[in-house]
């Protein structure tokens, strides 16, 4: 039996779902996705506020529009916040502004080009999808964290139906980079990260059937011309779909784990 790669499995997994996105795109696709977001409890978020102190400095890794960046900055005594998106910046540093925060240093840099001070803690909420080198990220991570280290990252279920597609047409039941492949290399890298799970999960729900396909080709990563796996797509959701006052409901859905460890530095 051959032992999986975490790490590989995780740049595999970058490189097949990144997509080129315009900044105009991404700022749309993060509107729509963050007012979502606002109709729901946050319980990891709660957790990482617990743990913060009024004198500490946190680093945000890709704060997006600012879901954490202001609850966390109401906490501490401030934030670097660093987005290598103009877009992203510009709505976060509205909604900064709106709630009236000034503790919030904006970077606007990739995380693998940041080079920021040295902080009390360094977390990453769903913004770690798109760096192909999950060891060099979180090593980053500790190096400038004084005291601990935060990831949030999307939790899929096992036996989903993207789970079983994925399975059968790649060989992997991942269908993109997750919590469990990101806990699983960092014990690999010798990081024994504490897990926090979300309880519930928000199940997707489509009007159409061909609304349901269409899903579970784009996360597939299926061009839309490619008919090889049409029909088990099709039969598969058939089969698994839950049809409820007129929607199709997903075993699948939204939910999310929260990994920490600490950082161990050494000044």
């Amino acid at each position: 039996m051959k032992e999986i790669d975490w790490l590989e499995l995780w740049c595999e997994l970058v490189t097949r779902n990144t997509r080129p996105k315009t900044d105009k795109r991404l700022v749309e696709r993060y509107r729509a996705h963050s007012r979502k977001r606002t109709e729901r409890l946050d319980p990891l978020l709660e957790v990482v506020l617990k743990e913060m102190d009024e004198r500490d400095a946190v680093i945000e890794i890709g704060p997006g529009t600012g879901r954490w960046t202001i609850p966390v900055a109401k906490r501490v005594r401030s934030v670097t916040a660093i987005e290598p998106s103009a877009g992203m910046v510009d709505i976060l540093r509205e909604n900064l502004n709106h709630a009236g925060f000034h503790n919030v240093e904006i970077l606007s840099q990739t995380w693998e080009d940041a080079s920021p001070s040295i902080h009390d803690a360094v977390m990453c909420s769903h913004g770690m999808y798109g760096s192909p080198d999950l060891a060099a990220f979180v090593r980053k991570m500790e190096r400038f964290a004084r005291k601990s280290c935060w990831l949030a990252l999307r939790l899929p279920p096992g036996n989903g139906i993207m789970a079983e597609l994925s399975l059968k047409i790649h060989g992997c039941r991942h269908d993109s980079p997750d919590a469990v492949i990101a806990w699983n290399a960092l014990y690999a890298l010798g990081i024994h990260a504490n897990v926090l799970v979300e309880e519930g999960m928000e199940n997707w729900v489509n009007d159409t059937l061909d609304d349901a396909f269409s899903r579970a080709k784009r996360h597939l990563r299926l061009e839309t011309d490619e008919t090889k796996y049409d029909d088990l797509i099709y039969s598969t959701l058939r089969r698994r779909l839950s049809l409820s006052n007129g929607v199709y409901i997903w075993p699948d859905g939204m939910r999310s784990a929260l990994l920490r460890w600490s950082s161990h530095r050494k000044d």
